[in-house]
């Protein structure tokens, strides 16, 4: 029985107009926004352009940056966090002020006068040929001297403490202090970025998380309006009478819908892959390198699958109960509030942000660091996926029994059961 209703609704969504424009748009997303495939270029020795930028493993450096950066949230008042993944400005109160105002004199020894105090950092960006210097920005940030006598781990519990004033996800939370401080990376940093990505990611991993990165952003909308649209057909139709009245169970009927719409949402994905990923093996041959041919199939899986399987499930549920209009309002809110949320960083936000973003193909080691949180991060959404849908079902079930509006009331059902 569900295969034969999954099959019909494949079919039923194939004749919709609504899925050929959600085709139309995956595929100019992915063609305006993804691109040509880029090879990546190795270092060489000696050049004499930069070989860009790397945290600062300084530790003075980073002090002097993060305290800095402390100093001009203070005076303004104006924190910002993320708590939950989610972007956040923190006003303090004037208690919580003076707890952060003794920390800074604790660490730098000055009651007042901070922005006199800070300095612009004085190393001196590398020259090209004809003598001018290469600017790259969020390099050599302003720094406030710490006293002397402050140790890098009494540093860091000041900070800590200053992290849960403001209430976490601060730039001083003590996995975030050491991204204060940007320094020129070396030819030797710039090498160890360039293995990693042709022997850890084997090419392809990285261009799989770039896709994902890309994709992520249109799936985080777009699918609600199949869920919509599949929804509203039965009511435009009249045929809720008629589907009500059928034998198949109010599980059956709703899982052959969702996973119907899951299969043509992430089809179309796999058949985009196929370029990118026949570019990587085709690139891996010229190096001789193993390239990761299962790569772009296990990124989808696991990185967007959860994601568009709770789009739909929230369209469904809402549709539902509440209404079409309603459900795309809400997506329409959970997708600008996490896109804004995932623009302020663009490499390794990860939370618990719907749309996690990646947009880099390299940073192997910030990948390797963030693992575990995107793990978390799709495992959540896929329980919500599936609370979403035991939600639809039950909703369909009392509408089928006419219990909540609906006029299943009035059929005769065989199978009684959900």
């Amino acid at each position: 029985m569900f295969l034969k209703l999954f099959a019909k609704e494949c079919g039923q969504m194939l004749k919709s107009l609504i899925y050929y424009l959600f085709l139309a748009a995956v595929v100019f997303f992915y063609v305006s926004q993804v691109g040509s495939f880029t090879p990546y270029s190795e270092p060489l020795k000696g050049q004499e352009e930069s070989y860009g930028i790397k945290a600062s493993s300084d530790k003075q450096q980073i002090m002097g940056a993060t305290l800095a950066l402390l100093a001009g949230e203070y005076e303004a008042n104006s924190y910002t966090a993320y708590p939950v993944g989610f972007y956040k400005n923190v006003v303090l109160t004037k208690e919580k002020q003076e707890k952060i105002h003794q920390i800074l004199m604790d660490c730098t020894g000055l009651e007042e006068g901070y922005t006199d105090a800070i300095r612009e950092s004085s190393e001196e960006a590398p020259q090209t040929e004809d003598g001018s210097y290469i600017q790259i920005a969020g390099i050599n940030p302003p720094l406030l001297s710490p006293t002397e006598d402050l140790s890098y781990d009494r540093f860091l519990r000041y900070m800590t403490k200053a992290d849960k004033i403001i209430g976490g996800g601060s730039s001083y939370a003590s996995d975030n202090v050491k991204n204060n401080a940007k320094t020129y990376a070396t030819y030797e940093d710039a090498k160890k970025v360039y293995d990693a990505s042709l022997y850890t990611d084997r090419i392809s991993r990285g261009k799989a998380r770039l896709f994902c990165d890309y994709m992520g952003i249109v799936l985080g909308l777009l699918p609600v309006f199949l869920a919509v649209t599949r929804t509203l057909r039965d009511k435009r139709s009249m045929a809720q009478e008629v589907i009500y009245a059928r034998r198949a169970s109010s599980v059956t009927i709703i899982a052959a819908r969702y996973f119907s719409a899951m299969f043509l949402t992430i089809m179309p994905l796999f058949l985009l892959s196929l370029t990118p990923m026949l570019q990587c093996i085709y690139y891996g041959h010229q190096l001789g390198v193993s390239v990761d041919v299962l790569a772009f199939g296990k990124y989808i899986l696991g990185w967007l699958l959860p994601e568009t399987a709770f789009v739909l499930a929230c369209g469904f549920f809402l549709s539902e109960s509440v209404g079409g209009p309603a459900a795309i309002l809400v997506q329409v809110v959970l997708w600008m509030v996490s896109i804004s949320t995932g623009g302020t960083k663009l490499v390794g936000t990860v939370g618990w942000n719907l749309i996690p973003r990646f947009n880099n193909d390299q940073a192997t080691d910030v990948w390797l660091s963030v693992f575990g949180q995107m793990v978390r991060n799709r495992l959540l959404y896929a329980g919500l996926a599936l609370l979403f849908m035991a939600g639809t079902v039950f909703i369909y079930h009392m509408k089928r029994k006419g219990v909540l509006g609906g006029r299943g009331k009035n059929f005769i059902h065989r199978n009684r059961t959900l």
